[in-house]
C-alpha cells in the first residue's frame, strides 16, 4: 500500500489489490465448485452426502475465518499510521485464537455429527458419505484456520499477489486429488465423494506451508522475525483482535448459516433437491468472489487511509469499490440468464436434477446481483472498524427476515423448495438497503 494523489491512481491501485485477490478467491471457491460438480457426476448420494457435509463444516468454519478477519484492518491501520512494532504480537494471537477455534470446532464434530444427521433424517447413504467426508476433510482443519492469520498479515501489506500464487497452487492440489480420489484415477483408489474431504484437507496444507514460506522469506515480512521470536499469548492483543474480530465472525456466520439451514432445510424434499440446491449454491458462490474480493480490497484500501488520517481518501475508495460491484451485479446477471442451459448441463447427467437446477438458478441470479452490490458495503463498514453494526445488521436480515420466510413458505405445498430460495431473496435485498445508509450515515460522521 502507498498514498497516491488522484481517482485514476487510487483507482489503479485498487484494480492491483482486487485482481490478485479475486483470482485467489476464485481459487479457494473454486475446489469446492469442482468438488460438487465431480461428486455430482459420480453419484446423487455422494452429492447429497458431500453437500450436507458442506454445509455443516462451513456453518462453524465461516464464523472462525471472519473472526480472524479482524486482524486486517488492525494492520492496515497501522501500517498507514508507520506503527509497526505490534504486528508480530498482533500475528501471533491470531495464531492461538486460530488454535483455539479449530479444537472447539472439532470438538463439535465429533460429538455432535451423528445426532444432528439423525436429527435431520439425511438418507443413511447420504449421511455415511457426509460423516466420512467431513473425517477427511477434519485432517486439514487446523492449518485452515492458521492460514487465515498468515493470508490476512500478506494481504494487509499489499501482497495480495502472493496470496494469489499460493492459493492457486493449491486449487490444482485440490482438483488433482479430487479427481482421482473420487473416481479411482493415477493409482489412487475410488472413494467416491469421501475423496473431496482428502482433496480439500491437502490443500489447506499446502497453503499453510506456502504462506509460512512468505512470512518468513519475504522483505517486508521477514523483518517482523514471526517464527524466530516467538510471542506467548497476550490477554489485551487477543481482546482487541476479538473485539474486531467477533462481530465480524458474527455478522458472516449469520449469513452462512442462513446459507447452511437453507441447505439442510432442502434435506426434506430429497436427495435430489439436495443435490440441485446445492448445485446452483456453488454455482453462485463462485460469483460471490467478485464483491466478496471488492469488499476485502475495500477494508485493506479504506483502512490504510483511515490509518494515515486521510479521510477523504477513504471515501474516494469507498466509491471506487461500490461503482465497481453495481457493474459486476450487471454482468453477473447477463451471463447467468444467456447461460443457463450450459450451466444446469455442467452439474448432472440426472433429468430430475438438471429440471430442478434450471429453476433455481432463475432465484440464484437474483441474489447473486443484488448481493453484488450490499458485501462490498460491509468491507468498507470493517475498515471504519464499525462492526457491532454490521453485526446487527444481518442480525435483522438473515435471521429477522430470510429464516422465518424461508421456514414458513418452505411447509406451504405450493412453495415448497422454492419458497427457501424466496426468503434468500427477501434477505439479501434487506441487508442491501441497510449497509447502504449505514456507510452513508458512517461517511457524513467522518467528513
Amino acid at each position: 500500500m502507498y498514498q497516491t494523489y488522484s481517482i485514476l491512481q487510487k483507482l489503479w491501485l485498487f484494480i492491483k489489490l482486487f485482481t490478485p485477490m479475486c483470482i485467489t478467491q476464485f481459487s479457494l471457491i473454486g475446489g469446492t465448485f469442482i468438488a460438487i460438480f465431480l461428486t455430482g457426476q459420480y453419484s446423487t448420494i455422494d452429492l447429497a452426502g458431500v453437500a450436507t457435509g458442506y454445509n455443516l463444516w462451513l456453518l462453524f468454519y465461516i464464523f472462525a475465518q471472519g473472526t480472524l478477519l479482524g486482524i486486517t484492518p488492525i494492520i492496515s491501520q497501522l501500517l498507514g499510521a508507520k506503527k509497526t512494532d505490534d504486528i508480530s504480537m498482533i500475528f501471533h494471537q491470531g495464531l492461538f485464537i486460530g488454535t483455539g477455534l479449530a479444537f472447539i470446532i472439532l470438538l463439535i464434530g465429533i460429538w455432535g455429527l451423528r445426532p444432528l444427521l439423525t436429527t435431520l433424517n439425511l438418507e443413511p447413504a447420504a449421511a455415511e458419505v457426509c460423516i466420512s467426508y467431513l473425517k477427511a476433510f477434519a485432517l486439514g482443519l487446523f492449518p485452515l484456520l492458521w492460514v487465515n492469520t498468515l493470508r490476512n498479515t500478506v494481504d494487509s501489506h499489499g501482497l495480495t499477489h502472493y496470496s494469489m500464487a499460493i492459493v492457486f497452487t493449491s486449487f490444482v492440489i485440490n482438483v488433482f486429488l479430487n479427481y482421482a480420489l473420487i473416481f479411482g484415477h493415477y493409482g489412487f483408489p475410488e472413494i467416491g465423494g469421501v475423496g473431496a474431504g482428502y482433496g480439500l484437507a491437502g490443500a489447506c496444507w499446502t497453503n499453510f506451508i506456502l504462506f509460512s514460506l512468505v512470512i518468513l522469506l519475504h522483505p517486508k515480512l521477514k523483518g517482523y522475525r514471526i517464527y524466530k521470536d516467538f510471542k506467548g499469548p497476550s490477554f489485551h492483543y487477543i481482546r482487541e483482535q476479538l473485539h474486531v474480530g467477533i462481530p465480524i465472525g458474527g455478522s458472516i456466520f449469520l449469513e452462512a448459516s442462513i446459507f447452511s439451514i437453507a441447505g439442510l432445510l432442502m434435506v426434506h424434499f430429497g436427495s435430489a433437491v439436495v443435490a440441485a440446491h446445492q448445485s446452483v449454491i456453488s454455482f453462485t458462490n463462485v460469483f460471490y468472489c467478485l464483491p466478496l474480493s471488492i469488499a476485502m480490497s475495500s477494508t485493506i484500501a479504506v483502512a490504510y487511509e483511515l490509518g494515515a488520517g486521510r479521510k477523504k481518501e477513504a471515501i474516494q475508495y469507498s466509491y471506487i469499490a461500490r461503482v465497481m460491484a453495481i457493474i459486476i451485479a450487471l454482468l453477473i446477471c447477463a451471463f447467468t440468464f444467456t447461460h443457463m442451459d450450459d450451466i444446469a448441463d455442467l452439474f448432472t447427467n440426472d433429468d430430475e436434477v438438471y429440471g430442478l437446477i434450471y429453476q433455481f438458478l432463475g432465484y440464484g441470479v437474483f441474489f447473486s446481483a443484488i448481493d453484488a452490490i450490499g458485501t462490498p458495503l460491509q468491507g468498507i463498514l470493517r475498515a471504519y472498524k464499525d462492526v457491532k453494526v454490521v453485526l446487527y445488521i444481518s442480525l435483522v436480515s438473515y435471521w429477522g427476515v430470510c429464516f422465518p420466510t424461508a421456514y414458513i413458505l418452505a411447509k406451504n405445498p405450493n412453495y415448497g423448495p422454492f419458497g427457501v430460495w424466496i426468503g434468500l431473496l427477501a434477505s439479501v435485498l434487506a441487508a442491501g438497503i441497510l449497509f447502504t445508509w449505514r456507510t452513508w450515515y458512517i461517511q457524513r460522521q467522518q467528513k
